[in-house]
């Protein structure tokens, strides 16, 4: 009984040995999908996957200059008839609009996030005003021509006490401005 599980085992090791075969080695590259415009609207748009998210809300115009390759993008889509077309970035915290002419220069952009972090001089001038208040919610919409910011508006709701109070900040060339309550 012994020879004969010892011969099985033997024989299942030989045969399994000599069973494998060797393959060449294949290689794959991946090509991503060109980004393609939508024919009638001339739009695209670009869903960004959360891991990506602060850093587009961080400086969203920059995000776009490094991560979108314009002119790669109009090479794939030459063959379409435009005079200008639109990219918009969205996240789960906001978008990004870019309007481009047909040599991809940026014309204009437009932005919109909520519940992002306001920047150290539009908190500093909230609490300025409002000393025990909480801030408990933000909005913040931005206007471009080309690649300058001209119009930047923080809409933030704080609380301070038992009352609720809405507040409008406006921030042109670096002032501030308080556009209402």
């Amino acid at each position: 009984m012994k020879k004969l599980i010892f011969g099985m085992f033997l024989f299942g090791f030989i045969a399994t040995g000599n069973s494998q075969i060797l393959l060449e080695e294949t290689k794959i590259e991946y090509q991503p999908v060109s980004l393609a415009l939508d024919q009638e609207s001339h739009q695209l748009s670009i869903e960004l996957p959360e891991k990506l998210s602060g850093e587009f809300q961080q400086n969203p115009l920059a995000f776009m200059k490094t991560r979108f390759n314009v002119q790669k993008f109009l090479k794939d889509n030459e063959e379409t008839d435009y005079d200008a077309f639109e990219v918009f970035f969205k996240s789960k915290k906001g978008y990004l609009k870019a309007s481009f002419n047909k040599t991809g220069d940026l014309i204009s952009s437009n932005q919109k996030f909520k519940n992002i972090p306001l920047p150290q001089d539009v908190r500093l001038e909230v609490f300025r005003l409002h000393r025990n208040a909480m801030i408990e919610g933000t909005k913040y919409t931005a206007f471009s021509k080309g690649w300058d910011i001209t119009k930047e508006i923080y809409r933030i709701k704080i609380k301070d006490g038992d009352k609720t109070r809405r507040v409008r900040i406006n921030r042109n060339n670096d002032q501030l401005s308080l556009a209402g309550f």
